[in-house]
């Protein structure tokens, strides 16, 4: 919040600052009082403040403004990774992660298509975006649980799903660890993802991203690059949202994965499904201690502009989600002009403090 503030703060500028010159009027104004006997501070500071605010709307404020951004596709990653059986969030893992989702499927508007990544020693698109809930309800109940956990695998191939201008090679990428789904589309689904033109590669990923995470040949990368750089997390129709405890053992490095998404300006949200004290797991005789690793999920989301999230209860999954919607939906929008807003304020507040004068004391100061 006290970025977003900071933000706002430093966007202001004016289009007529000499208008503040007219401020010497409520500040005469303010000398008299000081100066004069019988006058009431504090109902008189009222008209003072309004009297301020007008002349600062006259001299025209200009702000950056937000508005909410056309979410147009969402893929859910679900680690389905043996791990996601602990129960240090009751029932388990897996089956928070699974409320969450399913909250997510009911909550996300009507018109957004919504695809489904399962990932455990492979990463698997279990529903191709689509509108239809049912679909994606029926997704999420055949998810397993199996050994292994490739994060970055689930990350790439959502990340192909979204971008599919970026030609990504996701079975060169994953070692052909990570399969498509066989699912047919549905009706009302979009596959393809409106954004940034592709274009050939340039010299290197890690010098569009400014992160050392992609560091592929020159001639080789198994993705092509935008034809000019893309701000980080700038990308508004698309995001990624990840549900995981963090563990990767296998395939690619998911920082090298989120780092291609981070190119093509695409968010990836992680929350972290677990808790840093963990549980133990028994599994054929053998007992691990299991524990939510937050690190690595803290650094995808923040290499893509995105945030990180923690599950460790049950009533968590609602306030998170309420968090996430109020982020995934907003971007950006041209400066616009605030006169209107400080002169309404500055009237109101004059006007009360003349009443508040005139009520009191028969007269306006």
């Amino acid at each position: 919040m006290s970025q977003d503030l900071s933000e706002l703060l430093q966007s202001l500028s004016l289009q007529w600052p000499m208008a503040l010159l007219l401020s010497a009027l409520p500040l005469g104004l303010a000398v008299w009082l000081i100066r004069h006997p019988g006058a009431r501070w504090l109902s008189s500071s009222l008209l003072l403040a309004g009297l301020m605010l007008i002349v600062f709307g006259l001299s025209r404020p200009m702000m950056q403004g937000y508005e909410p951004a056309p979410l147009d596709q969402v893929i859910l990653v679900i680690d389905s990774s043996a791990s996601m059986r602990a129960s240090d969030v009751e029932p388990s893992r897996i089956d928070v992660a699974k409320q969450f989702a399913k909250a997510f499927i009911e909550a996300l508007p009507t018109h957004a298509n919504l695809g489904l990544v399962s990932m455990a020693a492979n990463a698997s698109l279990l529903q191709a975006p689509t509108r239809q809930r049912d679909q994606l309800e029926k997704a999420l109940e055949r998810i397993s649980l199996q050994p292994g956990s490739a994060l970055g695998s689930g990350i790439i191939l959502a990340t192909a799903q979204l971008l599919p201008e970026a030609a990504i090679d996701v079975e060169r990428l994953t070692g052909g660890s990570s399969r498509r789904s066989t699912a047919p589309a549905t009706s009302g689904q979009s596959t393809t993802s409106p954004a940034a033109p592709s274009g050939p590669p340039s010299s290197s990923a890690s010098e569009t991203s400014g992160s050392s995470a992609a560091n592929f040949p020159k001639r080789h990368e198994p993705f092509q690059q935008p034809q000019s750089p893309v701000e980080p997390g700038s990308r508004e129709n698309a995001v990624i949202v990840l549900l995981a405890d963090g563990d990767s053992n296998m395939g690619p490095a998911p920082l090298e994965m989120a780092a291609i998404a981070r190119i093509w300006g695409l968010r990836i949200y992680s929350i972290g499904i677990g808790t840093t004290a963990g549980t133990v797991l028994r599994s054929d005789g053998i007992a691990a201690r299991v524990r939510l690793e937050d690190k690595q999920l803290r650094a995808v989301a923040s290499e893509t502009g995105a945030e990180y999230f923690a599950i460790e209860d049950q009533s968590a999954v609602k306030r998170i989600f309420a968090s996430l919607s109020g982020r995934i939906g907003l971007k950006k929008r041209a400066r616009i002009e605030m006169t209107h807003w400080f002169g309404l304020l500055g009237s109101l507040l004059v006007l009360a403090g003349a009443l508040l004068n005139v009520a009191r004391h028969g007269r306006i100061l």
